[in-house]
């Protein structure tokens, strides 16, 4: 196991996460699905859901409104209402069934994506671990939380909150950016904001990049750009299982494309480079190498489905 699959491993095990069920603490709030019962009066033992205005409906009693209250709060004002016009000294019963309102969403780069219901605090650490924890081939390295309502947490000083320059009142949605390398790795413990009722949690997926090799090489086609690390000339030539005996290395060339749309060609002699008698040019993401056969113009047709349409433009310039 690796050391971040480690870590979120521990995290799961240690720290409060997400659960389905709530407890009597917890306020009520709009789309709560409310398990009401009054002891001996089966007219008053329903399931009932939140309104938007925070009110639920009783016979006799009409619209109540509940929204706010905690569980024994709406108890005893429940009780108070019925008492003594309709039920003498009811027992009162309320718990949230479904706390739709406490639901927070995380999707993209984790294990388990989806909905999750807020039982106690919950930070972003927790709520990862709760969804079964990053999936580190294919998470990126930011999260988004996007609220939509509430008080905008102070920013730490890695974390970008680029929406008002008013941090200390309630204001529209807005989404507070972390660093998750800086959270889970580095172990900030400032980036661990804590998730509120209707946050959603997004993990973009990493962009892959990619190196193209053809030409007159034994296995052309597209190879993955490690970011971390970078490849060599040498490095993307191996993995495309290197020359042929026909392959014309001394008129290599690599294609980039710059920033403008316009085409670099960099003409090198790959034979110069195997034998360490010229600089291993680092490539860069998207980079093309093309390698020519020393028989015919050889691009490698049966690897051409493979590249995206910028990659083919290059090919025609050249």
């Amino acid at each position: 196991m690796s050391r971040s699959l480690l870590l979120c491993a521990v995290l799961a095990t240690l720290l409060p996460s997400a659960s389905p069920q709530a407890t009597g603490d917890f306020t009520i709030g709009v789309s709560d699905l409310l398990e009401i019962s009054v002891l001996g009066v089966p007219d008053f033992t329903r399931d009932l859901r939140v309104t938007g205005s925070g009110s639920i409906r009783l016979p006799f009693l009409g619209n109540v409104d509940v929204q706010g209250l905690t569980c024994r709060q709406a108890e005893a004002k429940l009780a108070k209402l019925l008492n003594p016009d309709y039920v003498k000294d009811p027992q009162v019963s309320v718990t949230i069934k479904e706390p739709r309102s406490r639901m927070f969403s995380i999707m993209g780069g984790v294990m388990r994506p989806g909905q999750f219901q807020i039982v106690e605090s919950v930070t972003l650490v927790s709520a990862i671990a709760g969804a079964g924890g990053l999936d580190f081939p294919k998470a990126g390295d930011k999260a988004t939380i996007q609220r939509s309502y509430g008080i905008r947490p102070a920013p730490p000083a890695s974390a970008a909150v680029p929406v008002t320059s008013d941090d200390a009142k309630p204001g529209p949605a807005f989404q507070i950016e972390i660093d998750l390398k800086k959270l889970l790795m580095e172990g900030d413990m400032a980036l661990d904001v804590a998730i509120m009722p209707g946050d959603v949690i997004s993990i973009p997926l990493r962009q892959a990049s990619a190196v193209y090799v053809i030409g007159d090489v034994t296995r052309p086609g597209p190879f993955e750009f490690p970011a971390d690390k970078g490849i060599k000339l040498s490095r993307a030539l191996a993995m495309a299982g290197g020359p042929t005996r026909t392959s014309k290395l001394q008129d290599t060339a690599v294609l980039r494309q710059k920033a403008d749309g316009s085409v670099d060609r960099i003409a090198l002699d790959l034979s110069k480079v195997l034998q360490g008698k010229a600089p291993d040019l680092p490539l860069q993401p998207n980079d093309l190498l093309f390698v020519p056969s020393s028989i015919t113009r050889n691009i490698g047709w049966a690897t051409m489905a493979t590249l995206p349409s910028t990659i083919l433009s290059r090919l025609l310039f050249y």
